[in-house]
């Protein structure tokens, strides 16, 4: 396998898993129709994990995870999880060269060992 059906691959598992673990402790109440979405876009290289729906009159919109590959580099761009997403990608052996913290502005990725860009 090359690398970057690995990373794809790693990509897919990594936030099925997630997705599977939070909708099965999400509770609906009586004026909520919310719930997660996974979009998984192997040929743009785009992964995203949002929460979309209404509650009562408010409406729900947040992208909870989005990874994408880019110049064959995972850019972790939003987690707003306490998962960890960087260290289970570590933990697959991917490496930091190849992990780019977009959350991050473009000077404070300089004070990591993660990739710049």
């Amino acid at each position: 396998m090359d690398k970057l059906d690995q990373y794809r691959q790693t990509i897919e598992k990594l936030l099925t898993e997630y997705h599977n673990i939070a909708s099965s402790k999400q509770v609906q109440s009586e004026n909520s129709e919310i719930s997660d979405r996974l979009a998984l876009d192997r040929e743009h290289d785009q992964y995203i994990w949002l929460r979309f729906g209404w509650s009562d009159q408010q409406k729900v919109q947040h992208i909870i995870m989005y990874l994408c590959i880019k110049n064959g580099k995972i850019w972790v761009e939003e987690d707003a999880t306490n998962l960890c997403v960087v260290d289970d990608l570590l933990a697959a052996n991917i490496p930091e060269s190849d992990i780019v913290l977009g959350f991050h502005p473009p000077a404070k990725r300089t004070l990591t060992e993660f990739a710049l860009s």
